[in-house]
């Protein structure tokens, strides 16, 4: 009986990979080896860890070795009573306003998919009203979320009134259903 030869364990080449199926199933993967080490980590060190994670197709996902609004509070704090420290993982990031500007950022680039999702739309089916995007309702709910928890944060260091964001392009609970019969 022949015996095949497999190449084995190999290095893999940190790199995008090109698949849109292949790139869920190494998110999926990874993911869970990702929450698994975090796991392991607190376990061994006695600390408190949490992970946040944007999945490829948009879907956000956490873990947290106690409570994930415990160790946001408690790094937001930090980050604020400390805004000249810099820590290795998150250089450019050191406060409360690089984090809203990133909402920011996000929720314009979604404004501007949801404009190009529209205009392909009409022109695949003209005369045809273009239908609500779930998932993109879903993403500005969550940014939604996001931005009053910032907010939150930054009422309680007092910098409320330097936050500005356009909430029009955040449906209510109820707008969701309707949203797509313009």
């Amino acid at each position: 009986m022949e015996r095949k030869t497999s190449k084995g364990r190999q290095k893999i080449e940190m790199k995008l990979v090109e698949s849109k199926d292949a790139r869920y199933v190494t998110f999926s993967k990874r993911k869970l080896s990702l929450f698994n080490k975090a796991t392991e980590f607190s376990s061994l060190t006695g600390s408190d860890v949490g992970i946040f994670l944007i999945s490829p197709s948009g879907r956000p996902y956490s873990y947290a070795s106690t409570s994930i609004e415990n160790i946001t509070h408690k790094f937001l704090e930090w980050k604020l009573e400390n805004p000249n420290v810099v820590d290795q993982a998150d250089e450019g990031k050191s406060n409360v306003f690089k984090t809203f500007d990133d909402l920011n950022e996000e929720v314009q680039i979604m404004k501007e998919k949801e404009k190009n999702r529209k205009w392909r739309y009409k022109i695949l089916y003209p005369g045809s009203q273009v239908p609500p995007d779930k998932q993109r309702l879903e993403q500005l709910v969550a940014h939604k979320l996001r931005l009053e928890k910032i907010k939150e944060e930054a009422n309680n260091y007092n910098l409320t009134e330097k936050f500005e964001f356009d909430l029009n392009v955040v449906p209510s609970q109820d707008e969701g259903e309707s949203s797509g019969t313009h």
